[in-house]
């Protein structure tokens, strides 16, 4: 009877834990001027049953976490870090079927720090920041669709995609990345369906400042006058 009464709580503990079927997670991370960030996350949910939704969230050190929006009674608690962080968010009795977690976090620093020994110098040209983001489904419930959209700081721009991670299957329309627009700031949209239990999903950015240096347009400049003398010797000579 006591086995009986184990097997049916680990049972129970195993159905608690998946808690809901994760239809969508978006977050939308906006990057300021001092490479700081601020995110807004999303996630819609079906089938969800009292007990914990454990969710994996693909920034080691977020700051200031907060639920946002949520069902009465939803708590959150941020979980242990060890390179990624993991959310749990307990669901009490009566939590309706469908429904739809709004969190927010903080980042101290959205781009990675490039460290050169003592006399090494930077092959990315001066002003250029390196942002890399990667996301891992290391819980058993699937994720119908992984999305992050990256606002990129003002006076920044897209100088290459140095990763986009899986490559597209034949089926998927469009790239795994897509430069756009959101809030009239440019930015980088991540996106992936259907990640099972170790899937995962990345992408890196080289951005440079938007404005081009003045050195070209005065080279340019000076070719076009060079070609333009060039060009009046030559009409003065036939001319004569």
């Amino acid at each position: 009877m006591r086995a009986l009464r184990l097997v049916v709580v680990l049972w129970l503990s195993t159905v608690f834990a998946m808690a809901a079927d994760i239809q969508s997670y978006t977050v939308r991370l906006q990057a300021a001027a001092d490479h700081s960030g601020l995110a807004a996350a999303s996630v819609a949910l079906t089938g969800c049953t009292p007990g914990t939704l454990a969710l994996p969230l693909g920034f080691p050190s977020p700051e200031n976490v907060r639920l946002e929006e949520a069902p009465a009674g939803v708590r959150l608690e941020p979980g242990p870090r060890n390179g990624m962080t993991l959310l749990r968010f307990h669901f009490p009795e009566g939590m309706p079927s469908q429904a739809t977690l709004r969190f927010s976090f903080g980042l101290k620093q959205v781009f990675l720090e490039t460290r050169l020994a003592p006399g090494e110098k930077s092959t990315l040209p001066e002003g250029s920041r390196i942002f890399r983001h990667a996301f891992v489904n290391t819980q058993e419930a699937p994720i119908g669709i992984y999305r992050l959209e990256f606002l990129f700081p003002e006076g920044l721009r897209a100088q290459a995609i140095r990763e986009q991670l899986p490559r597209p299957k034949k089926s998927e329309v469009g790239p795994r990345v897509l430069l756009s627009k959101l809030e009239d700031r440019q930015a980088a949209i991540l996106q992936f369906a259907g990640l099972h239990q170790g899937d995962d999903t990345s992408m890196a950015l080289e951005l440079v400042p938007s404005q081009r240096s003045f050195g070209w347009l005065i080279v340019g400049l000076l070719i076009g006058g060079l070609y333009l003398v060039k060009f009046k010797d030559l009409v003065a000579k036939k001319l004569a």
